[in-house]
């Protein structure tokens, strides 16, 4: 009985200090991690290429990634986007977007920051407080995803509701978040709630308008994204201007 209750002890120590650490932690890495956000159709996904290739042009390493991950369970919620898979309500989705997601910090974004490299993702948990916020208390898809790492940039790409259905609704095919401009617009609010509720948190999430051309667009993101990266590569020159980019290589570099 008395190692029965010291076990329970240590182990009712061990949970109060996880839940007395900071959400999210730092990022204690050389490499940044800056992810944009957005609606479906905002761009982030062409905001992300063109990010990354203004990195490789000035020298910076860097990589692409996005989420869900090309991991196991990220492949699992592609088919469960794809609606080729259904997972157990939206629970179950919200903590397998958060498994999704510690595997890929852990496998992934952590140890390519290990290594100096920047990482440039396409969604991140701001997309979980927001999209699974539709089902789920945010207060608990923010504690589900506590432990993944704090970028140290996250652009959200403000667009309207219309002009982000109108983006996608030329796409050949369209995922489980894709079909209902009603749907899309209560996402827009919970990204707003949870944008607000990061900020109360401390932490920072620039809103700039995506409504804009590409080129003006990305050129905002480059100025936010030099503020962050100049204290880390000092020795690198970052021009603003980043016309003429360099072909972009979104893969993991290898050791």
């Amino acid at each position: 009985m008395g190692d029965e209750r010291a076990r329970l002890t240590a182990a009712t120590a061990r949970f109060e200090a996880a839940t007395m650490q900071p959400m999210n932690p730092q990022n204690p890495h050389p490499g940044a991690l800056i992810v944009i956000e957005g609606i479906d159709g905002s761009g982030s996904t062409t905001q992300s290429d063109m990010l990354l290739r203004w990195l490789l042009r000035v020298d910076i390493p860097a990589m692409f990634t996005s989420e869900p991950s090309k991991g196991p369970i990220g492949a699992t919620l592609r088919l469960h986007l794809g609606r080729r898979l259904e997972l157990g309500g939206p629970q179950a989705e919200a903590l397998a977007f958060a498994a999704d997601r510690m595997d890929h910090v852990t496998t992934e974004i952590a140890p390519a920051l290990a290594r100096g490299i920047t990482v440039v993702s396409d969604r991140y948990y701001l997309s979980s407080l927001a999209y699974q916020a539709l089902s789920c208390d945010l207060g608990w898809l923010r504690e589900i995803n506590r432990f993944a790492l704090r970028p140290d940039l996250t652009v959200f790409l403000a667009v309207p509701v219309d002009v982000g259905v109108a983006r996608f609704s030329s796409r050949a095919t369209r995922e489980r978040f894709e079909e209902d401009r009603d749907e899309l617009a209560r996402i827009a609010r919970m990204y707003d709630a949870a944008i607000a509720r990061l900020r109360e948190d401390g932490e920072p999430v620039h809103v700039i308008d995506g409504t804009r051309t590409p080129a003006e667009v990305h050129g905002e993101i480059v100025r936010l994204a030099a503020g962050i990266l100049e204290p880390r590569y000092p020795s690198v020159a970052m021009p603003v201007d980043a016309d003429e980019p360099s072909p972009a290589i979104p893969t993991v570099p290898t050791a």
